[in-house]
């Protein structure tokens, strides 16, 4: 970000309340990814969880890494909000698919 200052600059400044809302949608979609990679339901569950984890030890680390941005708490809610929507849907669609299964073969 040292190198995109004045982008990163000028996008923060206009926006003054955070991003988080661009952390949910970012993470959310790494969610997806991760929820599509795996098949079996526990360890699709079990790696969406890394993510959330994952996140966790992003926004605690990326001032050792960058001057441009701080630890904030409304990030890292972003991130659960992101990730907490797609597990949402997974465990949703994983009842669905399970209750049509049952009602067909009975």
């Amino acid at each position: 970000m040292r190198v995109n200052h004045g982008a990163t600059t000028s996008v923060m400044n206009n926006r003054p309340t955070g991003d988080a809302d661009l952390h949910a949608v970012i993470w959310g979609t790494c969610a997806v990814l991760v929820a599509v990679a795996f098949t079996t339901q526990r360890v699709r569950l079990l790696a969406v969880l890394t993510l959330a984890v994952w996140t966790l030890f992003v926004e605690i680390a990326q001032p050792w890494f960058t001057d441009l941005r701080a630890r904030q708490a409304s990030d890292l809610v972003g991130n659960v909000v992101g990730i907490g929507v797609v597990v949402v849907i997974v465990q949703l669609s994983h009842i669905r698919n399970t209750y049509k299964l049952r009602n067909r073969t009975s």
